[in-house]
């Protein structure tokens, strides 16, 4: 099982990584950070060209701050699906939170950050990386951080109204302020400076990772980069919990068209933040 081979049937064996559930999530996700990038941001260059142009094609204002509208309701969707299911396994199924292969940040993520800079340097091994890596846990809760602050500011502005009753009207400028320059932070930080260079361009996934739409590894590249999670499942008796058949053919070659195309609009999309953040330093 070790060498992605039963031995006893000659199937292909695969680590299965991801859920249907949270493949399905990370889509809402892609769907509506892309939406609303793409109608919001220009608002904040609203006197450039290129964010004039943009209005245009979406039929203008109105029309993008509309399709914003929808994105956020597909924002706070899958914010409510994530929430209740990390719920649901705590209450429900009791799983560990405080644990090595937990999403929750512990102190094997520090020794871990500080080990990948000491190979990154020639000064050491590179660490033996769990479930989920340092980096994967940065991404996930910066996202639940910035979709709570986004989202509640977005909120704010969408029902003037119902915010006044309750708070001074300054408030929503307060909320502006924080809406506009915490979404242009999260467009970097997931276009440019994290995300996208930590989960697609190492050389373990380049030229991206097909992991988050296929739900599956194989298994020589799970014992390689997850040797932490192996081996303690490997300890505990519970391997046989993710290893399973590999997909047929067609199954995989569809999911690599997907990769593929959502790799070439990814990096369009990152293309397109590059310009947001040189053009008010350009020009």
């Amino acid at each position: 099982m070790a060498h992605g081979t039963d031995a006893k049937d000659g199937v292909n064996l695969v680590y299965h990584r991801f859920s249907a559930f949270h493949r399905f999530n990370h889509v809402l996700v892609m769907v509506s950070f892309f939406g609303l990038v793409l109608t919001g941001v220009p608002l904040k260059f609203k006197d450039s060209i290129w964010a004039q142009l943009l209005m245009d094609l979406m039929g203008g204002v109105a029309a993008a701050g509309f399709l914003h509208r929808v994105m956020a309701v597909v924002n706070i969707l899958y914010f409510i699906l994530e929430f209740s299911y990390m719920a649901w396994y705590v209450v429900a199924r009791k799983g560990p939170i405080f644990h090595e292969d937990s999403i929750v940040p512990g102190k094997k993520d520090w020794a871990d950050m500080k080990g990948m800079f000491r190979w990154f340097f020639g000064k050491g091994q590179k660490p033996k990386l769990s479930r989920f890596a340092y980096w994967e846990k940065f991404d996930f809760w910066a996202l639940f951080a910035g979709t709570f602050l986004i989202g509640g500011s977005g909120l704010m502005m969408w029902f003037p109204e119902a915010t006044t009753r309750i708070l001074p009207g300054v408030s929503l400028n307060v909320a502006l302020v924080i809406h506009s320059n915490e979404a242009f932070l999260a467009t970097g930080v997931i276009f440019i400076f994290v995300h996208f260079f930590s989960a697609h361009g190492r050389p373990e996934s380049f030229p991206a990772d097909e992991v988050i739409f296929s739900g599956y590894l194989p298994v020589e590249h799970y014992i390689s980069d997850r040797p932490q999670e192996y081996e303690n499942r490997l300890k505990a008796g519970t391997l046989h919990e993710v290893i399973r058949p590999a997909p047929s053919a067609r199954r995989r070659r569809l999911f690599r068209w997907v990769t593929a195309t959502a790799t070439v609009f990814a990096f369009l999309a990152a293309s397109y933040t590059v310009l947001l953040v040189l053009w008010p330093v350009l020009f």
